[in-house]
């Protein structure tokens, strides 16, 4: 969806110019690439956390829920930048734009939503405590 949408704002012209000169459509790639940096960077932490595991203890499952609610808002708010930048056009069944996004948010729906890995994220963390959450976040 980032290349689709970087190509797409180089090649299409309003008000005489191409709409990658504008300083507001100039974001939303940034943006796009900072969700899928994100998603990337927890993906890869909770894999390396899961594989040098020997067990799925608490802190296997703060980096795996972590990376499933972070990569699920990368699908969601990216897929909505690209389609910002495509000027909607991208839900036409014309433009291939729609095949990406719609693959996006299915993939957003396995295995639970991010609403509901935040709710068990939130649910392991209350029952260990207050004064356990920092230690747990600062050993990641």
């Amino acid at each position: 969806m980032l290349d689709i949408s970087v190509r797409y704002s180089n090649e299409r012209v309003a008000f005489e110019k191409k709409i990658s000169k504008f300083q507001a459509v100039q974001h939303k790639p940034c943006q796009i690439g900072r969700r899928i940096g994100g998603g990337a960077r927890a993906a890869t932490s909770a894999a390396d956390t899961i594989a040098n595991s020997t067990s799925f203890d608490d802190a296997a499952f703060l980096e795996a829920a972590a990376a499933k609610i972070r990569c699920s808002e990368a699908a969601e708010k990216g897929g909505a930048i690209a389609h910002q930048v495509h000027g909607a056009i991208g839900f036409t069944i014309e433009h291939i734009l729609h095949r990406y996004s719609l693959r996006a948010l299915a993939w957003r729906d396995d295995f639970g939503s991010e609403s509901y890995w935040a709710v068990e994220l939130g649910k392991m963390v209350a029952a260990r405590g207050a004064d356990e959450l920092w230690p747990l976040v600062a050993s990641r």
